[in-house]
């Protein structure tokens, strides 16, 4: 399977989170994080381990590959990726914050789509309960970034619209998950909805900054 293109290391974890064990559903599994460097022709040599990955300049591409047994049944995983280098400054783009749920740049995604993106947002804000009163310092930091990270993930379907338009297009749904949130609740994919979305985000993660 060739290397996949994710614009951040945190972008290459919710692809693989998004991707359960196809042998018992679990997401976790014990990698151990490779870098090799992959030639235009397609040889690979070692380049060491590391977390991320950055461009490797006109000899080939730094790939990062994920392996190891699923946490309850022990199936092989294994994921390969591309990832951009998050500290790059050109000119035109900003660096992502390390440390952060920044999952990319100005471009939408190419690994997932809009559909899965809105779904990782609402699985976020299912799952985390959003009190202020009786929370220790440990959990407070946990919702602080993952709040964020659901604003992050509505931010991200919205790079899927055009310029002067206001609806993600069919062809930001790529996957069967993606496309049946789509059918669910079309609406939401609408430019009004989503940014009161981001915001209300925001506002969530605003109650835990320190």
């Amino acid at each position: 399977m060739p290397a996949l293109h994710a614009r951040s290391s945190a972008e290459a974890h919710l692809f693989m989170a998004l991707h359960p064990c196809p042998s018992c559903g679990d997401e976790q599994f014990e990698a151990v994080v490779r870098s090799s460097l992959a030639s235009p022709a397609g040889r690979t040599g070692s380049a060491g381990s590391a977390g991320s990955a950055s461009r490797a300049g006109s000899a080939g591409d730094l790939e990062t590959a994920y392996v190891g047994p699923c946490r309850t049944c022990g199936a092989g995983r294994e994921f390969r990726f591309r990832i951009d280098d998050e500290t790059e400054t050109d000119g035109g783009t900003v660096p992502l914050a390390l440390g952060e749920p920044e999952f990319g740049r100005g471009t939408p995604s190419t690994i997932i789509d809009a559909g899965q993106w809105l779904r990782s947002a609402d699985r976020i804000l299912a799952a985390t309960p959003s009190n202020v009163l009786g929370v220790s310092e440990e959990e407070w930091q946990a919702r602080r970034f993952l709040f964020k990270a659901a604003a992050e993930s509505v931010a991200e379907v919205l790079k899927f619209i055009p310029a002067g338009t206001d609806d993600v297009p069919p062809q930001g749904f790529w996957t069967e998950e993606g496309r049946a949130v789509h059918e669910t609740s079309p609406e939401r994919f609408h430019r009004a909805p989503l940014e009161r979305l981001r915001l209300a985000c925001l506002d969530l993660t605003a109650r835990y900054e320190s």
